[in-house]
């Protein structure tokens, strides 16, 4: 099956759409870099989200469920650098003043669309159709994940740093894309 011409689109994540969700994060190709208390903090994210509660007192976030043809096959996730900007803090030493950054999570948790080339294209479409007002986009992958490291370059993200997150002492990098790029 190829992706290349199908329509992308995407809803906001309801209780409908859980049980979905929940199985791709349980499926192998997923739980490898979805685990421990970044899976746990992802779960009780949605479950707030699905709440109608898009706020863990620690951070706003949304959810979305992306769609191909109408079938879902992938789940996005995005939250807010509100700041203030502190250099000790792993996302908010990206805040700027007066400019919309978010950050980004996704996986594609229907085993039938992997290797398609769709993620790349799913990120583009994502941004430019439900977040274009962001002037920036922060995506952490673990450094060991070189497929989801090429795929985010392939979106239009280039490597800033590489960090040790609080909730997962294995090294990540932090990657960032300029939206005004992508639109341009």
């Amino acid at each position: 099956m190829s992706a290349k011409n199908n329509k992308l689109s995407f809803l906001p994540l309801e209780t409908k759409f859980k049980d979905i969700i929940l199985n791709w994060l349980e499926a192998d190709h997923v739980k490898e870099f979805y685990y421990g208390d970044g899976l746990q903090n992802t779960l009780d994210n949605i479950n707030l989200y699905c709440q109608g509660i898009s706020n863990n007192s620690d951070y706003s976030f949304d959810h979305w469920v992306a769609f191909m043809d109408n079938k879902p096959f992938g789940f996005l996730m995005t939250s807010t650098i509100d700041g203030p900007y502190d250099l000790n803090d792993d996302y908010n030493k990206w805040y700027t003043q007066g400019k919309n950054i978010f950050t980004l999570d996704l996986l594609i948790g229907a085993q039938e669309f992997l290797g398609q080339g769709l993620a790349h294209r799913m990120i583009q479409e994502f941004i430019l159709n439900k977040v274009s007002n962001a002037d920036f986009f922060l995506i952490d992958p673990e450094k060991s994940n070189l497929k989801a490291i090429h795929v985010y370059q392939k979106a239009g993200f280039k490597k800033i740093d590489e960090f040790c997150p609080a909730h997962n002492p294995v090294p990540h990098l932090m990657m960032k894309m300029d939206v005004s790029e992508l639109k341009g």
